[in-house]
């Protein structure tokens, strides 16, 4: 076989979701529709836990911090990719959810009910798991980084496309529409939600949130 796969994300050349689909014939294009840029910030509030919704949170977070953090502070993770990013920096998270909003919302109530919770994060945040959270816990947003979606970028026809981020397909669905023999793959729900609103009908969501899972609802779509 020989056509295209697009992701909404940049790929390590030993990436798994680039050696599966290259393994079946498919030429696979990597690339983010996002920029991102850090957002200075000064002071660190009095907090019992530091939720990471993502990779680049992390590394915003630690790259602007000036000083240190409060004793005590414990750490959390939306999933598994985002805890390896702790782990890099010598930090063993507390938490680590599944990497789905609603289930990551639901358990870490459990574990740090009552308490107060920072949330370092992008401007444009949609804050899923504080959303969710209600009033289980005491909820603090710290802008660590801008996030805004790319003004140029050239994608050709591809097969399949698959976003891991509501900006990422609202970046996408801004310069194309979606063609006959085009097949469309979610990370997670919210961004299969997004990309809903966005008028895409039918959407594959991968059943765990990792490149293993959108590799393999891919390959079941060809």
């Amino acid at each position: 076989m020989n056509f295209r796969i697009f992701i909404s994300r940049e790929l390590k050349e030993d990436s798994t979701f680039r050696t599966r689909l290259e393994a079946i014939g498919a030429e696979v294009i990597g690339q983010s529709l996002i920029e991102f840029a850090p957002a200075a910030f000064e002071y660190i509030p009095p907090c019992d836990w530091i939720f990471f919704y993502s990779k680049k949170a992390v590394r915003f977070f630690f790259e602007g911090l000036e000083g240190g953090l409060h004793a005590g502070v414990k750490w959390a993770a939306l999933g598994k990719g985002t805890a390896a990013a702790l782990a890099s920096r010598g930090i063993t998270p507390d938490f680590i959810g599944a990497g789905e909003p609603e289930g990551v919302a639901e358990a870490f109530a459990r574990e740090a009910a009552g308490q107060r919770v920072l949330f370092p994060q992008a401007r444009q945040s949609r804050q899923s798991v504080q959303q969710l959270l209600g009033g289980a816990l005491q909820a603090v947003s710290l802008v660590v980084y801008d996030n805004r979606p790319r003004q140029s970028f050239d994608i050709p026809f591809c097969r399949a496309l698959v976003f891991t981020s509501p900006l990422n397909a609202e970046a996408y669905f801004g310069k194309y529409t979606l063609q006959p023999g085009q097949s469309v793959v979610a990370i997670g729900r919210t961004t299969a939600e997004a990309l809903r609103r966005l008028g895409v009908e039918e959407v594959a969501v991968a059943e765990e949130p990792s490149e293993e899972g959108l590799a393999e609802v891919v390959v079941s779509l060809l």
